[in-house]
């Protein structure tokens, strides 16, 4: 009864709930579920024909599914390994500032808001070998130009994967940057007192308080950067096309997927493509979030108030002895 009841007091409140779950089933679980069915089916001509795991071990000896795993790791780690360090540098900087601190903070959060595909063209032409703006740069420093920044698929300093993970940085610098001043400027300014009190140095203050105190922040970074990182298209297909040229090196998980669904008009492997994709995402998911977050969840609440929420008594119910 006390189930019912609640149900008919908050029945109001589901109403406005009922909509966007109704779109949430249309357009997240029905296409899910659609695609967990198709990787198990084979198109015969215009019939699909069951098939079981056919799909799955076309997958288990194709190079280029592996390839593409390797690219869209490679790039996310080297993007995180990037943006995360000069984030840091940037925020701290823009945090020192009294006086117009709003400025910088548009300046660089101005690629978040402008499409990415538009940004990939401008880049393609600074990435040009002969008259590309960056070769201009380094000839005008007396360094010798690299002719080879997005034909080049080796992967080293010389090569495509360097340049896209140029591109990503300078798009994700300025998100990376407003959360981590936002994570700076809730940094009770005691704890710097304090320590300067105490005779600790700039360095000492930011490495044992500023650092530890950021560790929500860089968790949350970390996670959000890497989902990002793995599920990139547009500007990599924008500079490469959907078969990641030069040889597939800029070709992600993604870009496959696509490559196979809409050129290739093989949905049925596309569909196993995309169901393997989540079952790994959701795998790292899960060991970083347990790794991450364990520590977090462990911890006691850090203030009174936290600890009075975590504590405060659930409410009794209306009508209830």
């Amino acid at each position: 009864m006390t189930t019912l009841r609640r149900l008919r007091r908050n029945a109001s409140w589901y109403a406005f709930v009922l909509p966007p779950f109704a779109l949430f089933l249309l357009f997240v679980i029905y296409p899910t579920l659609q695609a967990f069915r198709l990787s198990l089916f084979r198109q015969v001509g215009s019939a699909q024909h069951f098939a079981g795991l056919y799909q799955y071990g076309r997958l288990v000896g194709d190079r280029v599914f592996v390839s593409a795993i390797l690219n869209t790791a490679l790039l996310g780690v080297a993007f995180l390994a990037i943006v995360i360090p000069l984030s840091v540098v940037l925020a701290s900087l823009i945090n020192s500032l009294s006086r117009r601190s709003t400025i910088f903070k548009v300046i660089y959060f101005l690629p978040q808001v402008t499409s990415s595909v538009a940004i990939a063209v401008v880049f393609n032409y600074v990435f040009q070998p002969d008259w590309g703006m960056l070769n201009s740069v380094l000839r005008s420093a007396g360094v010798d130009p690299l002719p080879l920044w997005l034909a080049d698929p080796r992967l080293d300093l010389t090569g495509s994967r360097a340049g896209v993970t140029i591109l990503a940085v300078y798009v994700g610098l300025g998100y990376f940057m407003l959360i981590l001043l936002a994570g700076l400027q809730t940094i009770p300014v005691e704890l710097y007192d304090a320590a300067s009190i105490d005779g600790a140095s700039h360095f000492q203050s930011w490495r044992y308080i500023t650092l530890p105190s950021l560790r929500p922040t860089f968790i949350f970074l970390v996670m959000t950067g890497a989902v990002d990182a793995m599920a990139r298209f547009a500007d990599l297909w924008t500079l490469g096309g959907p078969g990641g040229t030069p040889a597939r090196s800029l070709q992600t998980v993604v870009m496959y997927m696509y490559e196979k669904a809409f050129v290739g008009a093989d949905f049925n492997r596309a569909a196993a493509i995309a169901v393997v994709f989540f079952l790994i995402v959701l795998a790292l998911t899960i060991v970083s979030f347990r790794a991450l977050l364990a520590r977090e969840f462990r911890r006691e609440p850090s203030t009174p108030l936290a600890a009075a929420f975590v504590a405060a008594p659930e409410p009794e119910e209306e009508g209830e002895e």
